[in-house]
């Protein structure tokens, strides 16, 4: 209930509740985050792919896996105060950590860095003021569900979770992909359905039955196919699968730090269903 507090009898009563609402709306923004457009990025109904490192990797796969095969081109990058001192070399290139990717009107956000788990609001709201700026057409954010039983499953079931109950019934009647219904969603994904869902701004979670804290290619695999109907792009997987091997050596070491941040975000409770109120 909200609770008015008349400070000046000459002054109408301060509603407490307003002000609270109004402090989030209008927090500070968050210094430790830069977005650079190394090119203008410019246009209308931009779909944005986020590929951020969690539950074995599946995000980081499949995103990158997209970005090359489309040849998709740098145009961007955030810098971020709180990653750690390193740098990226790929081909004798330096790489920003956090890179920004365009063909047409598809944007795609991969790094090779996990967020700290200690910033994953302020960032998670830096972006989103960033993402809201280009008016997109849809954000779709990448993820893994920590499956205990996936060395026994062949092919890993694909979810969907929408910010919108009208974005989920349509994307269910064109592909019949079942929906994630009961659980918990830590770390930046969530932020990020959850911002969109308080900026109207129509997110959807793709997610995959995976290995907790071991590269998943096959669960990659799967959440490509999916985005290959729903952003009418033929994407063939094959190549990600006879890579398998190659990625999971190579990725270890991302594992192994995304790993140590999900610790720290409770990715663990993915595997739990949340309270039922009666």
């Amino acid at each position: 209930m909200s609770k008015a507090v008349d400070i000046d009898p000459g002054k109408s009563p301060i509603n407490l509740s307003r002000i609270a609402c109004r402090a989030y709306l209008m927090k500070e923004p968050y210094e430790g985050v830069e977005i650079v457009e190394v090119e203008p990025i410019e246009g209308e109904e931009f779909i944005i792919i986020e590929g951020f490192p969690d539950v074995g990797l599946v995000g980081s796969i499949a995103a990158s896996f997209i970005a090359d095969r489309l040849g998709m081109k740098e145009v961007g990058y955030m810098d971020v105060e709180a990653l750690p001192p390193i740098i990226s070399v790929r081909d004798g290139r330096i790489l920003e950590l956090i890179r920004i990717y365009r063909k047409d009107n598809l944007l795609a956000i991969l790094s090779d860095v996990p967020v700290p788990a200690s910033i994953v609001k302020p960032f998670s709201r830096e972006l989103m003021n960033w993402i809201e700026s280009k008016k997109p057409k849809l954000l779709i954010s990448l993820t893994g569900i920590p499956e205990p039983n996936r060395l026994n499953i062949d092919k890993p079931k694909v979810y969907l979770l929408a910010s919108n109950a009208e974005l989920a019934r349509k994307l269910h009647e064109a592909t019949g992909i079942d929906m994630f219904k009961d659980g918990f969603i830590a770390g930046i994904k969530g932020m990020l359905i959850k911002e969109g869902a308080r900026r109207k701004i129509d997110t959807i979670l793709v997610s995959a039955q995976s290995h907790f804290n071991y590269p998943d290619p096959g669960s990659a695999a799967e959440v490509v196919k999916y985005l290959s109907k729903i952003l009418h792009i033929e994407l063939d997987v094959k190549p990600l699968l006879e890579s398998a091997e190659e990625l999971k050596l190579r990725l270890r070491d991302l594992m192994r730090r995304t790993s140590r941040m999900m610790q720290g975000v409770q990715k663990s409770r993915e595997l739990e269903l949340p309270p039922v109120y009666l």
